[in-house]
This record gives C-alpha cells, sequence and structure tokens, in this order.
C-alpha cells in the first residue's frame, strides 16, 4: 500500500544570493546540486555553467556569492542605522513637547498635534539666462499641446489631473473645518517649501493648466501666456529649486499655478489633517523643524538637526 509523499520541508537558500527559495520552486531545486531563485540575474549565472570548466564555475559563483553577501550585510546595517536613527529623533521630539507643556501648563497634550517639518532651501542665486531659456521652451511646448484642445474639458490625460481631486478633497476638509487651512498655510511657511525643490524649469505646468487659463481668458493668445509666465520670474530665486520659489515664496499668483502646487500638502500636513478630521477640531500644531531638506530619513548618515520649533495655530506662528 502506498503512503501519500510527506510535504517538502527543508529550507533552501540559493547558491547564488543566499535568498529563501520559494516553497513551491524549491522542490525542483532539491534534488540540485546548486540550488538557485527564480530570479533573472540568479538563474542567468547558473546557466553559464553548461559552458565553463567545473573549477571556474566554482571559483566563480564563491565570488559573486561573497559579493551578495557583503551588499546584503550593508544593506542590513543601513537599516539598523535608519532604525536607530528613527527612534532617536522619536525620542528627542518628545522630550522636546514634554519641555514646551512643562512651561505652558495652560496646554495639554492631548489638545496638541505633534509634527515634524522638513526646511527647504534657502541659497538665493541670479536666474540665469539658460534658466530662462529653457523655461520659456516648456511654456512654449505647453501653450502649443493646449492649443490643440478646444476646452480644458477635453484633456483627459494629464500630470496635474490627480491633483484636481486632491484639490476638491483639500476643499471640502477646510470648508468643515476653516481653521486647518490657515494651520497648514503657516506650516507651509515654516517649512519655506521643501516640496518645490522638484519643480525645476517646469514648475509642474502642463497643457490642462494653460489651457484652462486660455478658456478663461478667450482674448489671450498662447504668446500672451509665455510672457506672463515669464514676466512673473523673479531676477534672483531660490538656487536648485523651482524657478518660481523666492525668498518671499512662489512668485507666481495661485490662479497661475498649477493644480500640484496649489493642492500638493506633504505626509506631515496629510496627517495633521487626518488627526484633526478624527478629531472634528483643528488642533494645535507643535511643529519641530529638521535640517534635512527633505521630510524623513533618507540617508542615515545625513545631519538632520532641529534646527527650530513651534507652536502654530490659526492665530500665527509663536518661535519657541
Amino acid at each position: 500500500m502506498s503512503h501519500p509523499q510527506a510535504p517538502y520541508s527543508a529550507k533552501l537558500h540559493c547558491c547564488v544570493c543566499s535568498e529563501p527559495i520559494s516553497a513551491l520552486w524549491q522542490r525542483q531545486q532539491a534534488a540540485t546540486e546548486f540550488p538557485h531563485c527564480q530570479s533573472f540575474d540568479c538563474s542567468r549565472f547558473i546557466e553559464q555553467r553548461r559552458n565553463l570548466p567545473e573549477n571556474l564555475f566554482r571559483a566563480q559563483l564563491e565570488s559573486v556569492s561573497a559579493q551578495y553577501r557583503e551588499r546584503k550585510a550593508a544593506q542590513l546595517e543601513r537599516e539598523e542605522k535608519i532604525r536607530a536613527r528613527v527612534e532617536a529623533e522619536e525620542q528627542e521630539n518628545q522630550q522636546l513637547l514634554d519641555a514646551l507643556l512643562k512651561t505652558c501648563p495652560e496646554l495639554a497634550e492631548q489638545d496638541i498635534h505633534r509634527t515634524v517639518i522638513p526646511s527647504g532651501r534657502k541659497r538665493i542665486a541670479p536666474v540665469t539666462p539658460q534658466r530662462m531659456e529653457s523655461y520659456r521652451a516648456h511654456l512654449q511646448k505647453t501653450v502649443a499641446a493646449a492649443e490643440n484642445f478646444v476646452s480644458a474639458a477635453e484633456i483627459v490625460e494629464d500630470q496635474n489631473l490627480h491633483y484636481v481631486a486632491d484639490s476638491h478633497r483639500n476643499n471640502n476638509c477646510f470648508h468643515r473645518t476653516p481653521a486647518l487651512q490657515s494651520v497648514s498655510d503657516r506650516l507651509c511657511t515654516m517649512c519655506r517649501g521643501a516640496c518645490c525643490s522638484s519643480g525645476g524649469d517646469h514648475a509642474y505646468l502642463s497643457p490642462l493648466i494653460l489651457r484652462r487659463i486660455l478658456d478663461s481668458n478667450p482674448k489671450l493668445s498662447g504668446d500672451d501666456i509665455v510672457v506672463r509666465y515669464t514676466s512673473s520670474v523673479a531676477a534672483e530665486t531660490i538656487e536648485g529649486s523651482c524657478i518660481n520659489q523666492t525668498a518671499s515664496g512662489c512668485s507666481l499668483p495661485r490662479e497661475l499655478r498649477s493644480d500640484t502646487c496649489n493642492a500638493y500638502y506633504c505626509d506631515a500636513i496629510l496627517n495633521y489633517h487626518r488627526d484633526c478630521n478624527d478629531a472634528g477640531e483643528a488642533r494645535n500644531v507643535f511643529a519641530i523643524q529638521r535640517e534635512a531638506t527633505f521630510a524623513g530619513t533618507i540617508d542615515p548618515d545625513t545631519p538632520n538637526g532641529v534646527l527650530a520649533t513651534a507652536l502654530v495655530t490659526e492665530d500665527g506662528v509663536e518661535k519657541l
């Protein structure tokens, strides 16, 4: 009488990258001398065995496996440093809030939303002719594309369409809790536009944005639109950031900005919005501004010290 075969339970690891082999695939690999995972690189390396002498293949396998082990060890070390740094920063953030509560007994921790915001670039530099030409070329190309449509309603694919929905969401949120918008704007001002750094010489302007302006101003030509935007560029802007970002903020009025610019909020502020929606009111914010240009811990070896702390309310910003 035959008996059903016991399920295979051995734990196999790839002989190349040392990663565990999936349960289904390891059944096929159990009887092979060089079990490997299903990744393209590992499978391709094992295929080379057919064309190499055995001793040369084994030497190369040992070398490649050692490289994989070194990279994995480095990645694990990096992840551990990031974890340790996140924990240390979290402890420091709470200590800063605790210090505020001790000096201001009228404040209650449950009424304060604690958040960490980044710090935008600050160095000012003259706008070079090359940047202006790049910006003008982008505007000319974009307005030409916009003129291919009769109206903005015809545009169904555009980088800004996603942010149209975000804009409606934000407006609904601000309608329910009006104080959220003023607090959010103050947090953005304190940050100094870290999110603007990726605006470059395009400022997220797309056919949808320019077609919408043409729809609202039928007497304007495409050339008029280009002039309107280029004439708004300041002589000096933030170095390495959007061409429209100045020391005092965006040089474009809101009606000329992209939906991306008008609707985007970083994770720190979106978390604040969710917290206030859950609480049913706009909470005061204890804002901790850290050194990193962009939010989040990306490089554990990059300094990310505290630059400033502030109590942000509907009425203003109190630097601490």
